[in-house]
């Protein structure tokens, strides 16, 4: 019993020396207890990250069957000619070359997009925060014209566009009923047959949908900005232009930020409203490149081609996504810190 008990008091006497004994550089050749549990812990957090690594892998098979796979055979399909889906011949970058250099009507549609992107952008971002500014201070009603400019949001694309379409049409659509009726010669008026006229046209039906939503977020942001902000700037004498300019508009860039991204993504790959109200016409003034893909590829059998106008859109939209976060993020990031 006395052999036991000293053999236990001898013992905890060791381990607690060993938290004051010096490392293996020392005299004592005793490793500190903070290092033993710096390597513990470096050991389990290995473990755990191998662990998480495991469940993550059959998420990364997916990702990798359902974009890497297809990208890459993409990028070989453009390399190629086709007969039909079937791909035959080498012809390296003679499509790029070709789609870049020679072929006018890909420089058309591309201009189309580009245009079609930029006024989207801005008009989009500032119509809806239009709207929100002006409802912000609605007391009655504010839920039913948020219902009213959201609806459309919800609707598909081709639906609207098949909508706006009737809108336009000449004698019998609504826009020319009703301007006859008023006394207007609106009867052959037909916006969409007019090559000046047809992008804008499509540009209209296609704010109508999507400013809702715009609205909606801004709406959202708004509500969520501390009022003494609003107070202080009352105090100050600042009217409501200066408000908006100077507290309003600054702690929205985060929103405006993501807003911004998604319209251009969206924008830069738009085909079904397009393809419903005009199928790229009249004379391809409101074609786009998503367009010009899918007449090329399903209509006229040139699969490697098409795929390469993919592949350069693609492009395009890698490097406008990535000029817009630098230039964005930085005021987004200031913001929200």
């Amino acid at each position: 019993m006395f052999a036991s008990t000293g053999y236990r008091q001898l013992k905890v006497k060791v381990s607690l020396n060993l938290g004051a004994g010096e490392n293996e550089y020392g005299s004592t050749g005793q490793i500190p207890l903070a290092s033993c549990d710096r390597l513990a812990f470096l050991r389990r957090s290995r473990r755990e990250s191998a662990t998480d690594l495991l469940f993550l892998i059959p998420t990364l098979a997916i990702l990798a069957g359902f974009l890497l796979v297809p990208l890459v055979y993409g990028v070989v399909l453009s390399l190629h000619d086709t007969d039909g889906f079937a791909i035959t011949t080498f012809v390296g970058l003679d499509h790029y070359a070709h789609a870049i250099l020679g072929d006018a009507v890909f420089h058309r549609s591309l201009l189309n997009t580009l245009v079609f992107t930029a006024a989207a952008v801005v008009l989009q971002t500032g119509l809806g925060l239009l709207l929100a500014v002006l409802l912000a201070d609605v007391s009655r009603g504010k839920a039913f014209f948020t219902f009213v400019f959201f609806a459309p949001f919800v609707l598909a694309p081709v639906a609207v566009g098949a909508v706006w379409k009737f809108l336009y049409a000449p004698y019998f659509g609504i826009a020319a009923t009703v301007g006859s009726a008023l006394g207007f010669d609106t009867l052959t008026i037909a916006p969409l047959a007019d090559a000046d006229v047809a992008l804008w046209a499509v540009m209209a039906a296609f704010l109508w949908r999507f400013v809702g939503f715009t609205m909606v977020v801004y709406m959202a942001a708004m509500q969520g900005l501390r009022r003494e902000y609003y107070e202080y700037a009352v105090l100050e004498g600042a009217g409501r232009f200066h408000q908006f300019r100077r507290i309003t508009w600054p702690l929205l860039w985060p929103q405006t930020f993501v807003l911004v991204l998604l319209t251009t993504l969206g924008t830069l790959r738009i085909f079904d409203m397009v393809w419903v109200m005009t199928a790229g016409g009249p004379s391809h003034a409101t074609e786009t490149v998503a367009t010009d893909i899918y007449v090329t590829a399903f209509r006229f059998l040139q699969v490697g081609y098409a795929q390469a106008m993919a592949m350069i859109l693609l492009v395009v939209i890698l490097l406008l996504t990535i000029v817009e976060y630098r230039i964005l993020d930085r005021r987004a990031e200031a913001v929200t810190e």
